[in-house]
Protein backbone atom coordinates (compact mmCIF):
# COMPACT_ATOMS: atom_id res chain seq x y z
CA UNK A 1 0.00 0.00 0.00
CA UNK A 2 2.97 2.34 0.55
CA UNK A 3 3.65 2.19 -3.18
CA UNK A 4 0.21 3.63 -3.95
CA UNK A 5 0.74 6.42 -1.41
CA UNK A 6 4.04 7.29 -3.06
CA UNK A 7 2.25 7.51 -6.42
CA UNK A 8 -0.36 9.85 -4.93
CA UNK A 9 2.47 12.15 -3.84
CA UNK A 10 3.74 12.15 -7.45
CA UNK A 11 0.37 13.46 -8.60
CA UNK A 12 -3.01 11.98 -9.37
CA UNK A 13 -2.03 10.86 -12.88
CA UNK A 14 0.70 8.51 -11.68
CA UNK A 15 -1.52 7.01 -8.98
CA UNK A 16 -4.40 6.49 -11.41
CA UNK A 17 -2.15 4.73 -13.97
CA UNK A 18 -0.53 2.59 -11.27
CA UNK A 19 -3.89 1.18 -10.12
CA UNK A 20 -5.75 1.17 -13.46
CA UNK A 21 -2.93 -0.61 -15.31
CA UNK A 22 -2.96 -3.47 -12.85
CA UNK A 23 -6.71 -3.95 -13.32
CA UNK A 24 -6.65 -3.64 -17.12
CA UNK A 25 -6.78 -6.91 -18.99
CA UNK A 26 -4.00 -7.69 -21.49
CA UNK A 27 -4.69 -6.82 -25.11
CA UNK A 28 -4.92 -10.45 -26.18
CA UNK A 29 -4.14 -13.88 -24.86
CA UNK A 30 -3.12 -15.74 -28.00
CA UNK A 31 0.49 -15.29 -29.00
CA UNK A 32 -0.29 -16.68 -32.47
CA UNK A 33 -2.25 -13.51 -33.23
CA UNK A 34 0.82 -11.32 -32.65
CA UNK A 35 2.29 -10.20 -35.98
CA UNK A 36 6.04 -10.18 -36.64
CA UNK A 37 7.54 -6.81 -35.72
CA UNK A 38 4.82 -6.07 -33.18
CA UNK A 39 4.40 -6.15 -29.43
CA UNK A 40 1.49 -6.54 -27.03
CA UNK A 41 0.64 -7.13 -23.42
CA UNK A 42 -0.22 -10.82 -23.20
CA UNK A 43 -1.15 -13.34 -20.54
CA UNK A 44 1.35 -16.19 -20.64
CA UNK A 45 1.59 -18.91 -18.01
CA UNK A 46 -0.67 -16.87 -15.74
CA UNK A 47 1.46 -13.70 -15.93
CA UNK A 48 0.93 -10.41 -17.74
CA UNK A 49 3.97 -9.90 -19.98
CA UNK A 50 5.19 -7.38 -22.54
CA UNK A 51 5.86 -9.60 -25.56
CA UNK A 52 7.59 -8.60 -28.78
CA UNK A 53 7.71 -10.86 -31.85
CA UNK A 54 10.77 -10.02 -33.96
CA UNK A 55 10.83 -10.22 -37.76
CA UNK A 56 12.12 -13.81 -37.60
CA UNK A 57 9.13 -14.80 -35.46
CA UNK A 58 11.07 -15.20 -32.21
CA UNK A 59 9.21 -14.10 -29.08
CA UNK A 60 10.88 -11.85 -26.52
CA UNK A 61 9.05 -11.52 -23.19
CA UNK A 62 9.62 -8.88 -20.55
CA UNK A 63 7.97 -7.71 -17.40
CA UNK A 64 5.63 -4.85 -18.35
CA UNK A 65 6.58 -3.02 -15.14
CA UNK A 66 8.49 0.21 -15.81
CA UNK A 67 11.74 0.31 -13.88
CA UNK A 68 11.16 3.92 -12.77
CA UNK A 69 7.90 4.03 -10.77
CA UNK A 70 6.47 0.57 -11.56
CA UNK A 71 3.67 1.65 -13.89
CA UNK A 72 2.69 -0.75 -16.69
CA UNK A 73 4.14 0.08 -20.11
CA UNK A 74 2.07 0.16 -23.30
CA UNK A 75 3.10 -0.91 -26.81
CA UNK A 76 3.50 2.03 -29.22
CA UNK A 77 3.00 0.50 -32.70
CA UNK A 78 4.03 3.66 -34.58
CA UNK A 79 7.44 3.85 -32.90
CA UNK A 80 7.75 0.16 -32.02
CA UNK A 81 8.55 1.04 -28.41
CA UNK A 82 7.27 0.25 -24.94
CA UNK A 83 6.12 3.55 -23.41
CA UNK A 84 5.36 4.29 -19.77
CA UNK A 85 2.26 6.46 -19.34
CA UNK A 86 3.31 7.75 -15.91
CA UNK A 87 6.55 9.67 -16.45
CA UNK A 88 7.45 9.13 -20.10
CA UNK A 89 10.13 6.45 -19.94
CA UNK A 90 10.54 4.66 -23.25
CA UNK A 91 12.07 1.28 -24.06
CA UNK A 92 12.90 -0.22 -27.43
CA UNK A 93 11.10 -3.36 -28.60
CA UNK A 94 13.62 -5.53 -26.75
CA UNK A 95 13.11 -3.63 -23.48
CA UNK A 96 16.26 -1.47 -23.49
CA UNK A 97 15.90 2.07 -22.10
CA UNK A 98 15.96 4.69 -24.84
CA UNK A 99 14.53 7.62 -22.84
CA UNK A 100 14.37 8.15 -19.07
CA UNK A 101 13.70 8.79 -16.30
CA UNK A 102 14.03 4.97 -16.08
CA UNK A 103 17.66 3.89 -15.90
CA UNK A 104 17.26 0.10 -16.06
CA UNK A 105 15.98 -2.04 -18.93
CA UNK A 106 12.73 -3.97 -18.62
CA UNK A 107 13.30 -7.27 -16.86
CA UNK A 108 13.35 -10.18 -19.33
CA UNK A 109 11.16 -13.19 -18.60
CA UNK A 110 11.64 -16.80 -19.71
CA UNK A 111 8.75 -18.25 -21.69
CA UNK A 112 8.01 -21.70 -22.92
CA UNK A 113 8.30 -21.86 -26.67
Amino acid sequence: MNVVLERVKQGPGAAIHFVKDRLKKPEQSEVDRLAAGQGALLMMNGKKLAVYKDEAGTLHAMSPVCRHWACIVDWNPAEKTWDCPCHGSRYDAMGHVIHGPAKKDLQHEAIEG
